[in-house]
């Protein structure tokens, strides 16, 4: 398990203070230890060529992070979409199970359906935040499979609602694929490397710089590590979908027990003679 998700776990506001004061700390007293040590007279000597090759990576570098940000934000983007299609292909298969002529056969199949919808909301996403596989899920969405295939439909009207139930079916476990998917789409951790070591470099050309204010130039090293810290953290909470403060939630699977319930609810009601 990555140390992304460890550091996801932390709340919002304590995982942003902690990067931008990290940022801050390192460019702030890196700055300082480098004027207390270094000769500011060669570095003045050069300060035109210092500021042209600060300038230069600072922008390719700021390119860098900027594709970064917009890509994950992208992914991000594409899997609330899909989660969003599979939500309302579980809804829909839900109505079709719901609406068939009430046989045995269908009574079984909400039960198992259900059953997996409870997997899905108790099981799958909590291991999904924690990064890890299901087992118990893919089990009963197998079932459910199962349960469809031996339905008996009598008429052409029972044999269209199950096609329309295979056809909502085949609609979740392809939306449902394609979010099990989405937690490989996370940067590698080899990528992180070279992330680190461009803002390290964006830094220390910036303390190469010459400028006469001591206090100045480590204010402003220490704003660029802010404003470095902020990008890191913005690309951290958006490379996990399904972890931290912006984690994608069940809602449309939530919703069917919702649905469920009040539809009990209704039935103890009208058969309840106080």
């Amino acid at each position: 398990m990555s140390i992304t998700y460890y550091l996801l776990q932390l709340p919002s506001i304590v995982l942003f203070i902690l990067i931008i004061a990290i940022g801050a700390i390192g460019a702030g007293l890196g700055t300082f230890l480098f004027r207390k040590y270094a000769n500011l007279k060669i570095l003045r000597s050069h300060n035109e060529v210092t500021g042209f090759l600060f300038l230069t990576l600072a922008s390719f570098y700021a390119f860098l992070l900027s594709f970064i940000v917009f890509m994950v934000w992208g992914q991000l983007n594409e899997t609330r979409s899909n989660v969003s299609k599979e939500g309302s292909s579980a809804m829909g298969l839900y109505r079709d199970i719901k609406f068939y002529p009430d046989t045995v056969e269908s009574k079984q199949l909400m039960i198992v359906y259900l059953d997996f919808i409870y997997n899905v909301i108790d099981e799958e996403f909590p291991n999904m935040e924690q990064m890890k596989p299901s087992r118990k899920t893919p089990e009963s969405f197998d079932r459910v499979f199962y349960k469809i295939e031996h339905l008996n439909p009598k008429n052409p009207f029972q044999i269209q609602l199950v096609a329309e139930m295979f056809n909502h079916l085949n609609q979740l476990a392809t939306y449902r694929g394609l979010r099990e998917s989405s937690l490989e789409k996370e940067i590698p951790s080899p990528l992180w490397w070279p992330m680190l070591l461009g803002a390290l470099i964006t830094v220390f050309c910036a303390m190469l710089l010459d400028i006469e204010n001591a206090r100045l130039h480590i204010t402003l090293n220490a704003m660029l590590g802010i404003f470095i810290g902020m990008l890191f953290f913005i690309i951290l909470l958006l490379d996990h979908p399904y972890s931290g403060s912006l984690s994608i939630k069940p809602h449309s699977y939530k919703q069917i027990f919702t649905m469920e319930k009040w539809d009990n609810d209704t039935h103890v009601k009208k058969t309840d003679p106080n």
